[in-house]
């Protein structure tokens, strides 16, 4: 379980560095566009009073993963706790919906039992979904909880809102020279099509260190299972041959009486 799991991990790092070039260029060109410092609209960015939320949780579908599933509960939990009005829910994960599920929680839409191969249509369907409920404001604001990937052996439950959609201005990019790109068709057409882009690859990057961070625990509580297991066989091995060694003490006791009580008679 550990090799494989070590094998999962592996793809998946090597698909988070490839994307990682993708959306660097695209937060090249949305912060040259956003040096312009003309106004930016788009459905995606209106913040509004927080009277109805959404909250995404992602957790994994199977076990085997030692605390990660459970830090993500706890994380969603206190959110719910901490919530004035019950949330929209959507969950990724078995794991994460069968237990906010026996708490009396209802979902709004359910991602479970997924494969490898199912894994792109589960980030364009979740990113849509979530588009879809903010910009029709049947939600005002959503909320993802999600496994952060921070490089360490521990992953950590992150609790991060994703709409509105917030867009920082990179310092590396002075707003005097922006004024040299031609934009075509249109500053307003492109920010139309690139902030789905930016949000969209933002989705994908949560799912990605979601997978490294529950494969990376899979590993982790496998070795340790591993270890424990080892430490166990040497404590019962030793065990035997204590019991084994008494047996074959107390035969011998056996014997040189038997044979002392034979001598005097």
């Amino acid at each position: 379980m550990e090799m494989v799991a070590a094998a999962k991990l592996k793809r998946f790092q090597k698909l988070r560095e490839q994307t990682i070039p993708y959306v660097q260029a695209l937060e090249g060109i949305l912060n040259r566009l956003l040096a312009t410092d003309i106004p930016v609209q788009h459905p995606l960015l209106e913040t509004r009073e927080e009277k109805k939320t959404a909250l995404l949780v992602i957790t994994s579908d199977t076990g085997l993963c030692g605390s990660y599933n459970q830090s993500l509960i706890e994380e969603a939990k206190k959110f719910l706790r901490d919530s004035s009005k019950a949330p929209l829910l959507i969950g990724v994960g078995k794991n994460g919906v069968n237990a906010l599920s026996r708490t009396g929680h209802t979902w709004h839409q359910v991602f479970t039992d997924t494969k490898t191969a199912q894994f792109e249509s589960v980030i364009t369907q979740t990113s849509s979904l979530v588009e879809t409920l903010f910009t029709e404001r049947k939600v005002d604001a959503v909320y993802a909880i999600y496994a952060h990937f921070t490089g360490k052996s521990v992953p950590r439950a992150t609790n991060e809102k994703l709409l509105p959609f917030h867009l920082e201005k990179n310092g590396h990019e002075p707003g005097e020279t922006s004024n040299l790109y031609i934009m075509e068709p249109g500053r307003e057409a492109l920010f139309t099509r690139l902030v789905p882009l930016v949000f969209a690859a933002k989705i994908r990057m949560i799912f990605m260190e979601s997978m490294i961070a529950e494969h990376t625990a899979r590993m982790n509580a496998m070795y340790q299972a591993t270890e424990n297991a080892k430490e166990l066989i040497d404590t019962l091995v030793l065990l035997r041959n204590k019991v084994r060694q008494a047996a074959i003490t107390n035969e011998l006791i056996e014997i040189v009486s038997g044979s002392k009580a034979l001598k005097s008679m």
